[in-house]
């Protein structure tokens, strides 16, 4: 018997990197079986509609994150702020890997697919409350290094912007230097709100 999870999870790996890079909206049918191996009756195995591909992708995404920069953080540090100083790290040195900048995959998403249906824009609000909430936990566990006057919700905020913004510019500009420049500010901000 097919393992149905390990080929549809091969299927969202091989069109992971053309739709981060050429868009959603953008991306056919075709090109999508192409890249992924797949025919149309396989495809349509693992997945109803384009759109069902999209949902997929984002949930497939935002567990990548969560297995290899969030959760490994843990497993690097005890301390919560020098954790969040290592998901920088690791988010800044994943896209400085890339020949070709992208920019944020899921941020990407937000601008391809929030208007075109709600319930994409309903999925990445989830998404990226999520990833708001883990910023904001390691925050107020490590809320003693903080100065006394800043809200760790707020700074997670600030932070997933500033992080965002980045890779947004980064994504136009496709230069080193820029992405560098952005995640030190990025750096710079949290540095700024330590005791």
């Amino acid at each position: 018997m097919v393992n149905l999870k390990r080929t549809r999870e091969d299927i969202l790996a091989s069109v992971l990197d053309l739709i981060h890079h050429q868009g959603f909206q953008s991306t056919g049918l075709k090109e999508l079986f192409s890249v992924s191996g797949t025919s149309s009756g396989s495809f349509y195995n693992y997945f109803q509609s384009k759109d069902e591909l999209a949902h997929a992708l984002i949930d497939y995404k935002w567990q990548q994150i969560k297995t290899h920069i969030i959760k490994p953080a843990a497993e690097h540090t005890s301390d919560p702020i020098a954790q969040l100083v290592w998901i920088i790290d690791r988010l800044e040195a994943k896209h400085l890997t890339e020949p070709d900048c992208g920019g944020c995959f899921l941020g990407n998403l937000i601008v391809d697919l929030a208007k075109y249906d709600t319930s994409f824009q309903t999925h990445l609000i989830q998404v990226f409350d999520q990833w708001h909430f883990a910023i904001a936990q390691l925050l107020r566990q490590g809320q003693t290094q903080l100065c006394s006057d800043i809200d760790p919700d707020n700074l997670a905020e600030q932070l997933m912007n500033a992080i965002e913004g980045t890779l947004l510019l980064g994504r136009l500009y496709n230069h080193p230097n820029r992405l560098q420049r952005g995640f030190d500010n990025v750096r710079q901000m949290l540095k700024a709100a330590l005791k």
